[in-house]
């Protein structure tokens, strides 16, 4: 296993046990994971490793930026997947995306139809945007607290370094 490996499993790990522990992920470890993924690219590439890390960790924020606006996805899930995508680099944060979302669906298909309620919550989401078309007004998408339905996105983030571990992309 290389630095980047370990680097990217133990900032990963420690994000589920942060979401599931105090359903946050800490800014703190951002920004020690920020700098973790900043020093791994300028030493092993000097001055031009800043051309490896910086569109990997821009991507997903971009990316983001509208299911974080709509929040429907949390501010630390956008900031962990930017710092992986640091330390990953470009393309290969691509993998990283998909396969996360990817796992995540699957996940949280398979959770609402174990718990009985898949239709309920579909119907949430149109419901959700027919409001927004209508009024214009901008209400948070999830709930607060420990809701059924509010899903720990870190952990088909963690999914998605295990199987780039696992050469999978």
């Amino acid at each position: 296993m290389n630095i980047q490996e370990i680097l990217l499993l133990t900032i990963s790990g420690t994000a589920v046990l942060m979401d599931f522990l105090w359903e946050r992920v800490s800014n703190a470890l951002i920004l020690l994971s920020l700098t973790s993924g900043f020093v791994f690219w300028t030493l092993s590439h000097g001055s031009a490793g800043i051309l490896y890390f910086l569109p990997g960790f821009l991507l997903p924020i971009f990316c983001f930026l509208p299911l974080f606006h709509f929040r429907m996805i949390g501010g630390g899930d956008v900031k962990l997947l930017s710092v992986l995508g640091g330390i990953l680099g470009y393309p290969k944060v691509l993998g990283l995306l998909l396969f996360s979302f990817l796992t995540g669906g699957i996940l949280s298909i398979a959770f609402l139809i174990s718990t009985g309620s898949l239709k309920e919550r579909i119907s949430y989401f149109f419901n959700y945007f027919y409001e927004y078309s209508k009024t214009g007004i901008e209400k948070n998408y999830r709930k607060k607290g420990m809701e059924a339905e509010n899903f720990h996105f870190t952990v088909p983030i963690f999914t998605g370094i295990i199987l780039f571990i696992g050469g999978y992309y």
